[in-house]
């Protein structure tokens, strides 16, 4: 069923206050900010960042004080535990625009399977941007062509024995766009449907390159906060910060 124009254009007013021309661009993160932890297992460069020297406790903002407190109580019992060693370096963060190192405080004592790593609160002032009470949804990347206008818009879907995504909707502002794939049924084999979503891909050409804009999605649609959430785009320049170091706190 093809979107309400309505709910699109409430969608794209989320970012109608996005900073859009600022230089450098303001850094969009996504997957709430610390990159999917599952590659984070998968990579072990971002380990060594333990070894660097520590920093005493109480250098830690306060506005991350009270979730490391948390995340370093006991694990069985749930009771309070001194701070872990604590460690201030570029940590990796998923953002609109592919992985980054970030300005961030990390710990990882010994009985964790995952770190803390938290977006240093300075940095995250001065050099992010989010719509006031949104929260990020899935994890899927888009490609967008050197020509800077035709996207591969990948997202969870029927699967395609199920339904054809033959074209999407396009909605565009000045600081947002959103796709929306439409579905087209298909007369699926007969039995039980055992498969219920898998992700799909359709290809649009956008009416401007999508230059600092940010791409965004429905989501589960209004009334939920992640509605107009962002999702990630991966460009031939993108691609190349993957291994660059991340910006300086100063």
């Amino acid at each position: 069923m093809p979107i309400d124009a309505d709910h699109a254009r409430q969608a794209l007013a989320k970012w109608e206050g996005f900073p859009v021309h600022r230089e450098p661009r303001p850094i969009v993160l996504t997957q709430m900010g610390v990159l999917a932890l599952d590659r984070l297992m998968a990579d072990t460069q971002w380990r060594a960042l333990f070894d660097g020297p520590a920093v005493p406790a109480s250098e830690l903002p306060p506005e991350i004080v009270a979730a490391a407190i948390d995340y370093c109580r006991d694990v069985q019992t749930g009771a309070p535990r001194p701070l872990a060693r604590l460690i201030q370096a570029n940590g990796p963060f998923a953002t609109d625009r592919g992985p980054r190192e970030l300005p961030a405080w990390m710990m990882y004592p010994d009985d964790r399977r995952w770190p803390f790593i938290a977006l240093d609160p300075d940095f995250e002032r001065r050099m992010t941007w989010w719509p006031p009470g949104m929260s990020a949804y899935g994890d899927e990347e888009c490609t967008l062509a050197d020509d800077g206008r035709t996207l591969t818009y990948r997202f969870t879907g029927t699967p395609a024995q199920y339904a054809d995504y033959p074209s999407a909707e396009v909605f565009e502002s000045d600081t947002a766009v959103l796709v929306e794939p439409v579905e087209v049924p298909l007369d699926g084999p007969d039995g039980i449907r055992l498969d219920y979503a898998e992700t799909r891909e359709v290809v649009v050409r956008l009416t401007a390159p999508l230059g600092n804009r940010v791409l965004i999605r429905v989501a589960h649609g209004p009334g939920f906060n992640t509605f107009g959430s962002p999702l990630t785009v991966i460009t031939s320049a993108h691609r190349s910060m993957d291994t660059a170091p991340g910006p300086c706190q100063n």
